[in-house]
């Protein structure tokens, strides 16, 4: 019976890819009481962000993406969010940063301090 369980439950837990979890806070409002959390996912094959009106995550094929060193970005028809892992000789641990720029503008809208942490991913 335990036999059976284990492989009934394995498949599921295969399905899950090791990526990242990345939330981002605008720096304006990093001070407020009340601030609304950017929340997005990024593994190996997608870059996945929150959408709000749908209420789901949607997935963006990383061959889709700019990526660079400590850098990758994802486009969209208005902007574009490009992430920066900044690194200081003084800390041992890198700080990652999200900045939206309007690239029709050639200005930067906001920017944002954001935290990481390793996670496994399961497609939608």
């Amino acid at each position: 019976m335990r036999f059976l369980l284990f492989f009934t439950i394995f498949p599921s837990i295969v399905l899950a890819d090791q990526g990242v979890e990345i939330s981002c806070v605008n720096m304006k409002n990093l001070l407020d009481k009340e601030y609304k959390v950017q929340k997005f996912k990024f593994d190996v094959m997608t870059f996945q962000y929150f959408d709000e009106k749908k209420n789901q995550f949607i997935e963006i094929a990383n061959k889709d993406l700019i990526i660079k060193k400590d850098f990758f970005a994802a486009r969209f028809p208005e902007y574009e969010l490009g992430f920066q892992i900044n690194k200081t000789n003084e800390s041992k641990n890198p700080i990652m940063s999200m900045s939206k720029y309007d690239y029709k503008n050639k200005e930067f809208i906001d920017h944002y301090l954001c935290d990481v942490k390793t996670a496994y991913i399961e497609s939608y």
